[in-house]
């Protein structure tokens, strides 16, 4: 019982693998089919590609503080 339940979560991570590199003309083939299939993964590779990880504003991207490190002799 075991084996299957490691079958199946690995069938799903190359599954998921492989929807991640599927080229982009062919998820919009699939999306013609079924919409749910169109749609492009989430964007978690921090490229900057899609412009989705970008901060909202100029005042979000200087909220946060400055960060000093002082090395000890």
């Amino acid at each position: 019982m075991q084996e299957i339940g490691v079958a199946a979560v690995v069938l799903a991570a190359l599954c998921y693998a492989l929807w991640y590199w599927m080229p982009a003309p062919l998820r919009r083939r699939l999306g013609a089919i079924r919409p749910g299939l169109g749609k492009s993964p989430s964007c978690a590779s921090s490229c900057d590609s899609c412009g989705g990880c970008a901060p909202a504003s100029a005042a979000d991207r200087d909220a946060g503080q400055n960060v000093r490190i002082v090395r000890r002799r």
